[in-house]
């Protein structure tokens, strides 16, 4: 049975990440959602160090762009569970790019100028958080999580 967009997962093109491991820095992603899990696909980090290998992950996708090998990924997913091993082989079961959202203490939205920013967090210290870059997909990933800011 094929996946269908936006009740069985989200995807952004043009998401931007920050987190408590590397604060100093803007990570835009391709942003990837199930109901259980949210994934960060690097593209380009901004900042003093360059922590991603966006580069290896374009390697993966056989020369076409970081997006477009994503909805590919989808594409071949059968069930939910298939995209979501997909998506942790992928980003190599790394913590700063895959959430599992029943681990998080705090999962919530925030909202500043019509923006929604989702902000995950295990305590003080360990927090991670994203938005899609346009608002009207920002206001979709809030409601495709059924969350109220």
């Amino acid at each position: 049975m094929k996946l269908i967009e936006k009740q069985d997962y989200v995807v952004y093109d043009n998401g931007m990440m920050l987190n408590s491991k590397q604060p100093m820095q803007h990570i835009y992603v391709c942003l990837v959602s199930t109901k259980d899990y949210i994934f960060y696909i690097p593209k380009k980090t901004v900042g003093m160090f360059v922590v991603f290998n966006a580069a290896k992950i374009h390697q993966l996708f056989d020369g076409v762009t970081i997006e477009e090998g994503v909805k590919r990924l989808i594409g071949k997913a059968e069930t939910v569970e298939e995209l979501e091993n997909s998506m942790i082989n992928l980003l190599e079961n790394d913590d700063k790019c895959i959430h599992k959202i029943a681990d998080k203490k705090s999962f919530k939205f925030k909202s500043f100028l019509g923006k929604h920013t989702l902000r995950m967090s295990n305590g003080p210290l360990t927090w991670s958080s994203v938005m899609p870059v346009e608002k009207k997909d920002s206001k979709e990933f809030r409601l495709f999580h059924n969350l109220s800011l």
